[in-house]
């Protein structure tokens, strides 16, 4: 075990800052370099049998070269799922989150919205969807403006009365997520 010790801290101290500027023409970052050249060794403190290859700084340096590469691809992998993300928000108008928040709830209120009885859904929809006026609604359903105005009290009271536990978890959601770090 000693002997390993030895062996581990001669490597180390030869190689280690040789390997972080090599690595470091690959990744472009020396912090992440560094961070590189810290998992080869720890591979190898790790599988000490490597301690006593014959040529260690071949594999030294080929692991570099390898951990390197795969950081890049998994870089690249990264960048490329952020930027599917992005797209995806900006071709919705909103970011990822933003979007679904928004889906859930537009159809938790559609559900809710068919779950009202026919003549209550369809004055809801024309005057919150289709921004009819009372007046309007009634000459068109050939109702009173006071069945109208009432119809519309139902609906919200129903709708707010179904969606209120729903509406209170996307809002904690949608808090939550906001205050994410960045």
């Amino acid at each position: 075990m000693t002997q390993d010790i030895e062996l581990y801290k001669n490597l180390f101290d030869t190689y280690y800052s040789g390997l972080v500027v090599y690595a470091s023409r690959f990744v472009r970052d020396t912090a992440t370099a560094e961070d590189i050249i810290c998992d080869v060794f720890a591979s190898i403190w790790e599988n000490r049998t490597l301690l006593h290859m014959e040529n260690t700084k071949a594999y030294l340096f080929s692991a570099a070269r390898n951990r390197s590469l795969n950081y890049l691809e998994q870089l690249k992998v990264r960048d490329q799922y952020q930027e599917e993300v992005l797209q995806k928000g900006e071709a919705t108008g909103s970011l990822t989150w933003e979007y679904y928040v928004e889906s859930e709830l537009r159809e938790l209120i559609e559900q809710a919205i068919n779950n009202l009885p026919p003549q209550c859904r369809s004055v809801f929809i024309k005057s919150r969807m289709e921004n009819k006026n009372v007046n309007e609604i009634a000459e068109e359903l050939q109702l009173s403006p006071r069945t109208v105005e009432k119809h519309i009290e139902v609906a919200l009271k129903k709708l707010r009365n179904e969606l209120k536990d729903h509406l209170l978890s996307l809002t904690l959601l949608e808090i939550f997520i906001r205050n994410l770090p960045k």
